[in-house]
């Protein structure tokens, strides 16, 4: 085991002088691709600012759509409104009967709500503004013509309405509202068309910079590219080097599972998770082999070699997919057991104890039977990585001095 954990620690000297050797030509490389990077970033921003710009005229160009839109609805239904009176005017004055006047008090009411809306939607526009003032003293005067006409009815003094029906006065007042309701929507359309052509040529504008813009970009994404071909191979090599460093740094040179650091690590990070939401439970498990000094001395450690290589892949075999087992010493392994409890834990175990002592080692045509003994330990708020290990390491003790060869939980 001396000679693997030399050899595994020369390998890792070797990957990090080549990962330190330095390149001149690597660097000149570097520079020249990171200053064409910062081209291209410009170029880059240039032309996504433009984009930006374009997309920012469209966007307006369309929320003054839906604006104008909006503003063509309320103005259509304040016609509608102002329509529905006279109708409502007109039915009362005919038959005399006061439920026509519904549609009238309907109308009004609805004139009063799209007006208001007009002049929510035309806030930012003074000319829209000075147009509906101007709407408003007509329709005041609408109002106060059908007002008369209709209490000259409701008086008993039909003549006098009906006079002033046939002299034109509320059709003078309505073509009157309707002559500045149409003003409203003329200016508004022109209004429109005028933002819409703007936009266009910005667009135009904005889409030939791009243009421009793509084709220098074109360029020094040539050179970079010939740069990166050159570098390609190197950064390949450095970050194989450096995954290889990190997977040799982080595993057990004679099982291939994760040392006792890459262990702890994940142990540290159950122990957090935890913590913080307590229904993330898990349990550890650590277990050795038992009389590993016994078949040392009798076989060799070639032989005692073999058998941890044997223990730990069992003990792969037999574990669930999340669990992580991993060699924290000699002859000892550690296995984390993620939304375990006692009784669960105890059954992976037991699975694992039964695999281990399955069947013997063949070695120099001999045979060498081992078994494991197993101490388990649940979670508890408040642990840390050396309590809990402590734990597990007692119960461990207690199987070892209860025969060997078992599961013994932590009290």
């Amino acid at each position: 085991m001396a000679l693997k954990a030399d050899a595994q620690e020369r390998r890792q000297m070797w990957i990090a002088r080549l990962l330190a050797r330095p390149s001149r030509q690597f660097e000149w490389r570097s520079y020249f691709l990171f200053g064409c990077a910062i081209l291209l970033a410009v170029l880059l921003a240039g032309a996504s600012f433009n984009a930006h710009r374009s997309s920012q005229d469209l966007s307006a160009v369309r929320e003054r759509q839906v604006h104008s839109l909006d503003v063509l609805l309320a103005a259509d239904e304040l016609r509608m409104a102002a329509l529905q009176q006279v109708r409502g005017e007109r039915g009362f004055l005919l038959t005399g009967d006061a439920s026509l006047l519904d549609p009238f008090v309907e109308g009004r009411n609805a004139a009063g709500k799209s007006f208001a809306r007009l002049i929510e939607l035309t806030a930012d526009n003074p000319e829209q503004q000075q147009r509906l003032l101007d709407m408003r003293d007509e329709f005041g005067a609408f109002n106060a013509v059908l007002d008369a006409v209709i209490a000259q009815q409701k008086s008993g003094r039909r003549e006098d309405a009906i006079f002033y029906i046939q002299r034109g006065n509320d059709k003078d007042a309505l073509e009157a509202v309707l002559r500045e309701i149409d003003a409203l929507v003329d200016a508004e359309r022109a209004l429109l068309i005028e933002r819409s052509e703007l936009a266009d040529l910005r667009a135009v504008s904005n889409e030939r910079l791009q243009y421009v813009l793509a084709s220098i970009g074109v360029l020094f994404l040539l050179l970079t590219a010939v740069t990166i071909l050159f570098l390609r191979r190197s950064l390949a090599r450095g970050r194989g080097l450096e995954n290889e460093l990190e997977r040799v740094s982080a595993t057990d040179a004679l099982t291939s599972l994760p040392n006792r650091q890459k262990f702890t690590d994940a142990l540290a990070r159950a122990i957090s998770v935890a913590e913080t939401n307590p229904k993330q439970k898990f349990a550890l498990a650590i277990f050795d082999v038992d009389h590993f000094k016994r078949i040392n001395d009798r076989c060799g450690h070639e032989a005692g070699d073999e058998v941890i290589r044997e223990v730990g892949s069992r003990a792969m075999q037999a574990l669930r997919e999340q669990d992580f087992v991993g060699r924290i010493s000699g002859e000892e392994f550690a296995v984390l057991l993620p939304g375990a409890d006692l009784e669960k834990a105890h059954l992976v175990c037991e699975r694992m104890r039964a695999a281990i002592a399955g069947r013997p080692v063949t070695w120099d045509n001999g045979i060498i039977p081992f078994t494991a003994s197993f101490g388990v330990a649940e979670f508890r708020t408040g642990d840390d990585i050396d309590h809990i290990m402590v734990r597990a390491d007692t119960a461990l003790y207690e199987a070892k001095v209860g025969g060997r060869n078992q599961v013994r939980l932590a009290a």
